[in-house]
């Protein structure tokens, strides 16, 4: 073992060339030796990275094999199954002693259309391998983010449509939608972990910077709640289709508050993918008057509506719509801090005299 952070002196070597010597047992570990070839990369503070070889090649994934006798607890191998794809195995194989059972031939269905591009590849009593073909470098991260965000303000859109128009359709609808987007949100996901284990891969899907993944992260995390609560408020419209005739006020107020909220998440979203630190702070300072119409409007429910389930679902709804909003707070935090890393015109840096 070699210390995380170790000074060393910088020699002079004729007469222009420095040198640094390289820690022995770094070297050891990367097993380099006289003649080998390192290659540096300049990051973006400065610093120099060192690479045994010529270039940077991905991490070896090795293919995953499943003990499905081990996993009898309800939906635990569908779970293992999606976090061995995020993890990025290409090949999946799941394994009985004696038969899979008809509980764990389910659960790997529901797996495979979890999430793209895992099929089945191979079949027998005993075994089933997963393959995925998915080639990283045509699912930019962005463009799969702006695609989530997209589906789910879509999503949104026509639960609050079903419910001012009373048309359960359009939140039926919504729940085959939320499949789609979870199949991306794990995409992107994949993607980001693949970009951690693969810096030449990560430029290509539009990671410049490992400071990027964390913060795509997050965004992708709270993308996904955001489609979490409209697939609540989707779920709540569903409950009021045999309810008797609501309140038109309220539910004009709760379209309005709905029409507020995504206007907060498209201002959000935007100042993300282009980098305005102006749209993003106009759009935390939104979220923070969303708090009292929340408030009000919920305050109007419990005056005006008297069936009890009809004002519980209401109130989830208001308040599905008030964590959307939150939401769009977080985005816009991770796009000021990314945009203050490097000096700008807002934000200069200069050495400490």
């Amino acid at each position: 073992m070699f210390p995380l952070l170790e000074a060393r002196k910088v020699q002079r070597v004729g007469y222009s060339t420095l040198t640094v010597s390289l820690p022995r047992a770094w070297v050891e570990d990367v097993k380099l030796k006289q003649g080998d070839i390192i290659s540096i990369k300049r990051e973006d503070d400065g610093s120099l990275k060192l690479i045994p070889g010529t270039e940077h090649k991905r991490e070896e994934v090795k293919n995953c094999i499943v003990n499905a006798d081990l996993c009898g607890s309800p939906n635990l191998l569908t779970r293992i199954i999606t976090g061995n794809y995020i993890l990025g195995h290409d090949a999946i194989r799941i394994v009985a002693k004696e038969e899979l059972k008809k509980e764990h031939l389910e659960e790997i269905r529901s797996a495979t259309q979890r999430v793209t591009g895992l099929n089945i590849f191979e079949q027998t009593l005993k075994q089933i391998t997963l393959q995925s073909y998915i080639d990283p470098t045509n699912f930019p991260v962005y463009g799969l983010m702006s695609r989530l965000h997209v589906i789910i303000s879509s999503m949104l859109d026509s639960s609050i449509k079903a419910l001012v128009e009373r048309r359960p359709e359009p939140a039926a609808e919504v729940l085959h939608i939320e499949e789609e987007s979870d199949r991306i949100y794990w995409l992107i996901v994949r993607q980001l972990l693949l970009a951690i284990r693969d810096q030449s891969t990560a430029s290509k899907i539009g990671i410049d910077s490992p400071l990027q993944i964390l913060g795509s992260r997050v965004v992708a995390k709270t993308l996904g709640q955001m489609g979490n609560s409209a697939e609540i408020i989707a779920n709540e419209v569903l409950v009021l289709k045999d309810q008797e005739e609501i309140n038109e006020t309220i539910l004009n107020d709760i379209a309005k508050f709905s029409t507020q909220v995504t206007k907060i998440s498209k201002h959000s979203f935007k100042a993300f993918l282009v980098g305005d630190i102006k749209l993003a702070n106009e759009a935390m300072e939104m979220v923070e008057t969303t708090e009292n119409d929340e408030r009000r409007l919920i305050q109007k429910v419990l005056m005006h509506v008297k069936d009890a389930i009809v004002a519980a679902s209401l109130r989830i709804i208001i308040r599905s719509l008030a964590q959307t909003a939150k939401c769009c707070r977080t985005i816009g935090e991770i796009t000021i801090n990314r945009i203050i890393e490097k000096p700008s015109e807002i934000c200069e840096y200069v050495p400490v005299q």
